[in-house]
């Protein structure tokens, strides 16, 4: 597996890795981890009839990120959150196993316009799985359910982006401070950022070279804007590199 990590950028605080590749290959090669967060490839049809069919993000999204992903990168974790369509959430539930789970709905007052004689596409479902008795994040942080608009996503960025405060409730849920959150669907690297904005560490992976370098924009962007001391926080479980692959 050493040749799986085709490109490489560390965070001079040492807070954020970043990892180009295909993460089946460089997953065994990582030590322990506190947290999957994740948005991996959807199993849906991007691809329809209508203003569908023109649309640039479901034609940038068909083969690319609509093929579904191998459920069983989450079998090592203690806890993770795993965004996926309605058609997902019985597999996602199923790969909790022992874990408690519980599901978490995205609603956009602002969803697409396109019904294709079905139910307006405003609501993204999100599993989070876990052991152990606690989740963080105070009173709100523990809604099930978040309201906010679908944002308008930047010249060059991924056509399934998700918003910066979406990732960070999940975040204040899932992680302590100094806690290290893996994304192994990186994007365009909006867990990233807000694992920056939020003092926790990070490590993304993203086999596509394009996405790769904007993420690692956005986040040094994010880094040389955010105070150090909200970026270095105590660290949990030792170090973020240290340690063998279990």
């Amino acid at each position: 597996m050493a040749d799986a990590i085709k490109d490489e950028w560390v965070s001079a605080c040492g807070t954020v890795r970043l990892l180009r590749g295909d993460c089946l290959e460089i997953l065994p090669t990582l030590g322990k981890v506190d947290v999957i967060i994740t948005d991996p490839p959807y199993e849906i049809t991007a691809s329809g009839g209508g203003i569908g069919r023109t649309r640039k993000d479901l034609k940038q999204t068909e083969g690319f990120t609509d093929c579904g992903f191998d459920y069983k990168i989450l079998d090592s974790f203690d806890c993770w959150m795993c965004f996926g369509t309605l058609r997902q959430v019985p597999n996602l539930i199923a790969a909790a196993k022992d874990r408690r789970w519980m599901l978490i709905t995205w609603n956009k007052p602002n969803p697409c316009p396109l019904v294709n004689r079905n139910y307006l596409p405003d609501t993204e479902y999100i599993i989070h799985a876990w052991r152990g008795d606690r989740l963080f994040g105070d009173f709100q942080d523990k809604a099930r359910f978040i309201v906010h608009r679908l944002g308008d996503k930047e010249h060059g960025q991924h056509p399934n982006e998700k918003p910066v405060v979406v990732m960070k409730k999940l975040i204040n849920l899932a992680a302590g401070a100094g806690q290290t959150i893996l994304d192994p669907f990186m994007g365009s690297g909006t867990t990233g950022v807000a694992c920056v904005r939020l003092g926790r560490r990070f490590i993304g992976i993203e086999i596509d070279p394009g996405y790769f370098e904007i993420a690692k924009k956005r986040i040094i962007a994010e880094l040389n804007a955010t105070p150090l001391f909200d970026q270095i926080a105590e660290p949990v479980q030792g170090e973020m590199f240290d340690g063998e692959p279990e």
